[in-house]
């Protein structure tokens, strides 16, 4: 791997540390300059697709609880880097917790596409999906890594 690739690579991984904490500290402003104007997003939340910044904006203010702690736990991103593209997968642990300590959580898959313009990292595309039984079509909330 060329140092360049490397550094790219570190600048990543740091962006998705600050879409963490963003998320915990619910900070729409800090989520949002991390997404290209043109994101398009396949959410585990519906509906099926979000096309730009402001329609996932919209999605996301209704999404941040008001009263609860949002629960972000990532597992290491597998990260690869080619030019000014950039792809990465991770399986990461998304819900909150009520006031009183109740957790409403599960752990998803999620893949991201990531584009440098203007020697930023920004998401460009992003697809968290939950597993489901196929027997019986129901969600699988409860699969842990």
């Amino acid at each position: 791997m060329s140092e360049k690739q490397a550094k790219d690579r570190q600048a990543i991984a740091d962006l998705f540390d600050r879409w963490a904490n963003a998320n915990r500290s619910k900070d729409i402003d800090a989520i949002m300059a991390l997404y290209h104007p043109d994101i398009c997003s396949y959410d585990a939340v519906g509906p099926l697709q979000f096309n730009g910044a402001a329609d996932y904006r919209a999605h996301w203010e209704k999404c941040l609880p008001k009263d609860a702690e949002m629960i972000v736990e990532m597992q290491t991103p597998t990260i690869r880097v080619s030019g000014h593209l950039g792809v990465a997968h991770f399986l990461i642990r998304c819900g909150m917790r009520d006031p009183d300590g109740t957790e409403h959580s599960s752990w998803m898959r999620s893949s991201t596409q990531l584009e440098k313009r203007d020697g930023q990292w920004r998401i460009a595309h992003e697809h968290f999906s939950v597993p489901f039984d196929f027997e019986n079509g129901q969600a699988q909330f409860g699969l842990e890594p």
